[in-house]
């Protein structure tokens, strides 16, 4: 199919230009790819792309053939797409990568809702914003093969690990997991750093010891190169975001736990909401 050759020869749009997708659209201009970025945030806020910026949401979807979305939350991916100015109001092909960890339930409902000209592919990834300025990202893709192999050379450019998990879906399904499991760690390393001084011990001291030992976890190995590693929770900052990640967890899981099977680990998790949402900045 000619919509599907060279997709490196294709206008490639970022929207959502954050910690994410700021550094994301910068690797794809330094490597010639031509390529846009789109923000709710004024062109002002982005001198170093600034010429590949477009404030205008219609306009940068006319412009764009393939997709990044790189929003926030489900709320930010519905005004995308069915909002005023949406994607969903376009005739053209267009192809919509849906980059935020959202539940694997919502994605599917959106799909469903979809015109046919949209064609969505879940690419959730992982690496921070540490990653998507190295262009080391992990992408977990879910769709058919065709559009696997249509999008991997522009992932490649992205990442360093290409991953075809199944069909549309099946990426989502495969972040929230890994992401529980990110959020969980996060809470537990926090936890014990701030227990640490109490027991007369250093945390960096209790770091060191982890990252040569069974405690040994990526927040912790990457405590000092992680941006948002001692900052408190808030609804507009990374630990804001996994709480929002372990949300979309529980709800990929809610149809099937309808029987109220395995409820000491839904208490476990109901515990890291928790302490995430209760972190405070750490200064150690």
């Amino acid at each position: 199919m000619k919509d599907m050759e060279n997709i490196l020869q294709k206008k490639i749009g970022i929207v959502g230009c954050g910690e994410m997708g700021l550094p994301m659209l910068e690797v794809l201009l330094k490597n010639k790819i031509s390529a846009l970025g789109f923000d709710i945030r004024s062109k002002s806020e982005f001198s170093s792309v600034k010429e590949n910026f477009l404030e205008n949401k219609v306009k940068f979807f006319q412009k764009c053939e393939v997709i990044f979305s790189v929003v926030r939350d489900e709320k930010e991916t519905l005004d995308l797409t069915e909002g005023e100015g949406g994607i969903f109001n376009l005739d053209e092909k267009k192809f919509f990568l849906i980059c935020s960890t959202l539940s694997p339930r919502f994605i599917q409902d959106l799909r469903a809702r979809a015109p046919k000209n949209i064609v969505m592919i879940d690419t959730p990834m992982s690496g921070a914003s540490k990653g998507a300025r190295a262009a080391s990202l992990t992408f977990m893709v879910g769709s058919s093969e065709e559009e696997f192999e249509f999008i991997s050379p522009l992932l490649k450019i992205l990442g360093e690990n290409i991953f075809h998990i199944g069909d549309f879906g099946t990426g989502m399904s495969i972040k929230v997991l890994n992401n529980f499991v990110t959020s969980a760690t996060v809470a537990a390393v926090r936890q014990v750093l701030s227990q640490a001084p109490s027991l007369n011990l250093k945390p960096e001291k209790l770091l060191e010891i982890m990252n040569c030992s069974s405690g040994q976890t990526w927040f912790g190995s990457n405590f000092e190169k992680i941006e948002w590693s001692s900052k408190g929770h808030s609804a507009k900052n990374t630990i804001g975001i996994l709480e929002k990640d372990v949300e979309a967890y529980q709800d990929a899981l809610k149809v099937i736990r309808a029987d109220k099977q395995n409820l000491e680990f839904q208490e476990f998790e109901t515990a890291t909401l928790n302490v995430l949402r209760k972190l405070s900045n750490f200064n150690s």
